[in-house]
């Protein structure tokens, strides 16, 4: 089955939640870490081990705080929607950690996901230990976007916005882009088919219908 595969960090929210968090209860050198992972110096695991080890907050406070500033990019409903009609599992792939992804969501649009990847973060008390998801991650990326949609069916879709995403150029999806941002200028540079967007509503109207292979039964 052909997948619609969403990053959620810039993508599904206005802005990355997980850099947010940092910004309010991290201490500042996790910013030249963040600048190191972008300059392809760090890869992501070892980038948010040391990212969150400066980390000072309890569950309770991260997740409000998430809530607080992690409002979802219009027609997110939409999309899901828009991809249940269509027949794509609908598959949430995301650098971050499960925490605030949890809280933003809520229960009730988690479950409209067929499959959910993304880190996992245990506290105990104010400080936060990163688990990562086994057997996706790449020499760049905690949650390799291009290994999730190799292992879609033909037909994919792929939505994304960022530095984390780029592994997915030349996977074979169909790529869209938040508009501007280093994921779409990425695929411009190398020559890729992208289709820019700003509000999902976009991508639910722009989605593809699943071609389906004939068996050749008569």
């Amino acid at each position: 089955m052909p997948g619609l595969v969403m990053d959620f960090d810039g993508t599904l929210t206005r802005l990355d939640v997980g850099d947010a968090l940092c910004a309010r209860f991290a201490a500042p050198p996790w910013r030249e870490l963040g600048a190191r992972y972008a300059r392809g110096e760090l890869s992501l695991p070892d980038a948010q081990r040391q990212m969150w080890a400066l980390f000072d907050a309890d569950r309770d406070q991260a997740c409000a705080y998430a809530v607080e500033v992690g409002a979802l990019r219009p027609g997110v409903d939409a999309l899901l929607a828009r991809a249940a009609e269509l027949g794509y599992a609908r598959v949430l792939a995301s650098g971050g950690f499960d925490f605030y992804i949890e809280a933003i969501l809520g229960p009730a649009r988690l479950r409209q996901f067929d499959r959910v990847i993304c880190n996992r973060a245990v506290f105990e008390g104010r400080r936060v230990t990163p688990h990562f998801a086994e057997g996706l991650a790449c020499a760049r990326c905690a949650v390799c976007k291009g290994e999730v949609v190799a292992g879609c069916g033909p037909g994919s879709v792929f939505v994304g916005d960022g530095h984390s995403d780029t592994c997915v150029i030349g996977a074979g999806a169909r790529l869209f882009a938040v508009e501007g941002e280093r994921l779409h200028r990425a695929a411009v540079a190398q020559g890729a088919e992208v289709t820019p967007f700003r509000d999902l509503f976009e991508v639910a109207a722009a989605l593809p219908p699943i071609v389906r292979a004939s068996s050749g039964v008569r």
